[in-house]
């Protein structure tokens, strides 16, 4: 499915067809296919992660996100997490074809994303002080309903699949500008002030210090 650019394409482009293609599995899914499985895709809080340990954390979560509803276009608020949540976060969002919009960890930026994104779902590292509304928020640690592990857990009864994403589809949303999937997989993605770039199968996604 390779193009010329390293590109993992399911449909590739052709004349008045841009292709469909998926960040997600770019950086995962189609390491594990092709043998990689225990290979290790990234280090991320002091271990490494295999591709396929990694698929199934982000085939978790993105079924969990799928639950609430989340789906192609949609947006995921997503203010900065611990790595490996925020790998995780990022990659289970590109799975379902949604948009992470980033928000920096304080109430009034998400209080900002919030009317600006209008977001599906909501996940920060602990609850703040911002009306959420009705948008789900789901938190790292216990101070939510909807802590990470107890999503998790439910997301591993039905984790979800690759959506076909169109090739103009966008990835990330960050202050207000948009990061297309094809840039990401070029390395061409922006990262916010402070994060550092990481490499995973091939998609740039950032961590915080």
């Amino acid at each position: 499915m390779s193009t010329g650019t390293g590109i993992d394409w399911f449909r590739k482009p052709v004349e008045g067809d841009a292709g469909t293609l998926n960040a997600c599995f770019h950086a995962l899914d189609r390491h594990v296919v092709r043998g990689l499985a225990e290979s290790v895709a990234a280090t991320l809080d002091g271990r490494d992660w295999a591709f396929a340990d990694l698929l199934a954390e982000v085939g978790a979560f993105s079924g969990a996100l799928r639950a609430f509803g989340v789906g192609l276009g949609d947006t995921v608020l997503v203010a900065p997490l611990p790595p490996l949540h925020e790998v995780v976060a990022s990659l289970a969002v590109a799975r379902l074809g949604a948009v992470r919009a980033y928000a920096a960890a304080s109430a009034d930026a998400v209080a900002s994303v919030l009317e600006e994104a209008r977001p599906r779902v909501a996940v920060l590292p602990t609850a703040l002080d911002v009306d959420l509304g009705e948008v789900p928020l789901i938190t790292v640690d216990d101070s939510s309903e909807l802590p990470w592990v107890t999503v998790m857990r439910a997301g591993r009864t039905d984790p979800a699949p690759c959506a076909e994403v169109p090739a103009p589809g966008v990835l990330a949303v960050l202050d207000g500008e948009p990061s297309s999937i094809v840039s990401a997989l070029e390395g061409g993605s922006r990262v916010p002030a402070g994060a550092t770039p990481i490499d995973v199968g091939g998609l740039t996604l950032w961590v915080q210090p």
